[in-house]
């Protein structure tokens, strides 16, 4: 097992054996490394989802 930068972890996960096909050869497509398109993927939710914007509530409402 190669040895991680001391900033790195793994992360595991289960996905369907087609879907993870398609997705290493979509990445070796593009020369990119699954890790790569993941953290790219986690960085992109997260900015959407972390810290989401409050709702501004219309005048009238409760």
């Amino acid at each position: 097992m190669a040895k991680l930068p001391p900033d790195m972890t793994e992360l595991s996960s289960y996905i369907d054996k087609d879907l993870k096909l398609r997705f290493k050869l979509a990445c070796t497509a593009k020369q990119k490394t699954m890790s790569e398109v993941i953290t790219d993927l986690i960085e992109e939710w997260l900015e959407e989802n972390e810290n989401p914007s409050p709702v501004k509530k219309e005048k009238g409402e409760a």
